[in-house]
């Protein structure tokens, strides 16, 4: 249990980096701060991208996967609850209005794959995982991320994040954030099933 939990708060504090600030380095060093707060325990996830990617490689189970899943969208809502609270406005997701569909796609599948390839890269290799600056490395690499993506698909590169604060926009205000939804969803699935592959494929 003591894992999911895990999971749940540390997709309720990424979130909140994400709709307090905004900022990249500070969502950058959040989630920097959470993997070193939570890897023992959970893995330090609270991305489902990620934790597709570690059921793929056969990192965790499917049940584990699931109990993640679960975990990481229920820290999410209630953290966007909590926004909701503390700024008396609706936090929600959507891609830039510059772009289309295939751009923002695209890039959320790139991108995600960086970011779970270096996860899969740092935390399961046995000559990375001994080397303790692995939590600034996924911090610094979120940050290099967001800002290389948001200016075309808005950087999410978490299914979670999507699902939660879509589901507070709609019970608050009717809002349609969900039909971003599938973009937020299948595009980060698709970058980490590519990069568990790409992982597997250069280091078994």
């Amino acid at each position: 249990m003591r894992k999911y939990v895990m999971e749940a708060i540390g997709a309720f504090f990424l979130t909140l980096a994400m709709g307090l600030s905004g900022d990249a380095f500070g969502i950058g060093l959040m989630l920097a701060a959470l993997v070193y707060a939570g890897m023992h325990i959970s893995g330090a996830h609270y991305n489902p991208a990620i934790s597709f990617a570690y059921f793929i490689r056969r990192k965790i189970s499917f049940n584990t996967f699931s109990g993640y899943l679960t975990s990481q969208i229920l820290g999410v809502f209630a953290s966007a609850g909590v926004i909701l609270f503390l700024s008396k406005d609706v936090f929600y997701i959507e891609p830039p209005a510059s772009t289309d569909i295939y751009q923002q796609g695209i890039v959320e599948l790139l991108l995600t794959f960086v970011l779970v390839f270096t996860y899969l890269s740092v935390t399961t290799s046995k000559i990375l995982a001994s080397n303790k600056a692995y939590g600034l490395a996924i911090g610094f690499v979120l940050t290099g991320l967001i800002l290389l993506g948001e200016g075309i698909s808005g950087s999410i590169f978490n299914p979670a994040i999507s699902i939660g604060v879509a589901a507070v926009d709609f019970l608050a205000t009717q809002g349609g954030s969900f039909k971003y939804i599938p973009l937020y969803t299948l595009a980060p699935i698709a970058g980490a099933s590519l990069a568990a592959l790409a992982h597997q494929y250069l280091n078994d």
